[in-house]
């Protein structure tokens, strides 16, 4: 079972600057050194302000099993006790809040890009609350989402995610774009679907989907390749 985590940090504005120096630093080493957790970093340029995402993979749990235990474990371990304490503290007063976050991809809820490998600058982000009860519902409006696409040759391409540990209603998709332009040649859900099955069918599926959800977040992600080590 391959696993996403997140760990989202949101900073306190005032040093959000010191906080990416930090990262960088961090980075730099990870890369240096060639360790062998990779992650990648991401910035919201639209949505919640001041929010970075680290996400990395798994294949399993016995393989996060291995992992540092905790992010302040991983900086003792690449810049050494002295220099990884200081820094460690340095990122802690940076933060206002953080959550990690597990999760699994859905590929039946799912239509990914043709190659997987390839890295886009930008993603949008949506993530979906269920109403208690509804997760099927909540589904189905993914599932028939991603068999829209295709039908109309609609250059989007998602991928879904379930969470496993964190906000357990939480579904969440990443839709990966080169620009902000990209969006401008991609249907709304509403209009993608009614394009794909008609008004009647349509109009049905969004409207029960929508119904089946609490609360519904969309977000504009920019990759940081100098926060990150990818693999």
């Amino acid at each position: 079972m391959s696993l996403t985590t997140v760990l989202s940090i949101s900073l306190i504005p005032a040093k959000a600057r010191i906080y990416e120096d930090g990262v960088r630093r961090l980075a730099e080493r990870a890369r240096q050194q060639r360790d062998a957790f990779h992650w990648r970093t991401y910035q919201v340029v639209a949505g919640q302000q001041g929010v970075i995402h680290f996400v990395s993979q798994a294949q399993d749990f016995a393989e996060l099993a291995k992992r540092d235990v905790t992010p302040q474990a991983l900086v003792l371990r690449l810049l050494g006790e002295k220099e990884g304490a200081k820094l460690g503290e340095e990122l802690a007063s940076c933060s206002a809040a953080s959550r990690y976050t597990i999760a699994r991809e859905r590929p039946d809820l799912s239509y990914p890009p043709d190659s997987r490998t390839e890295v886009l600058p930008m993603s949008v982000v949506t993530v979906l609350r269920t109403r208690p009860g509804h997760q099927d519902a909540a589904e189905d409006l993914l599932r028939k989402i991603a068999e829209a696409i295709p039908k109309v040759d609609d250059p989007a391409r998602v991928v879904a995610y379930q969470t496993l540990i964190g906000d357990l209603r939480n579904l969440w998709t990443v839709r990966p774009i080169h620009s902000l332009a990209d969006l401008d040649r991609q249907l709304p859900p509403g209009e993608l679907l009614t394009k794909a099955f008609g008004a009647a069918e349509g109009g049905l599926i969004a409207r029960s989907g929508t119904e089946a959800l609490e609360t519904v977040e969309r977000s504009i992600n920019l990759l940081r390749p100098d926060l990150s080590n990818p693999s």
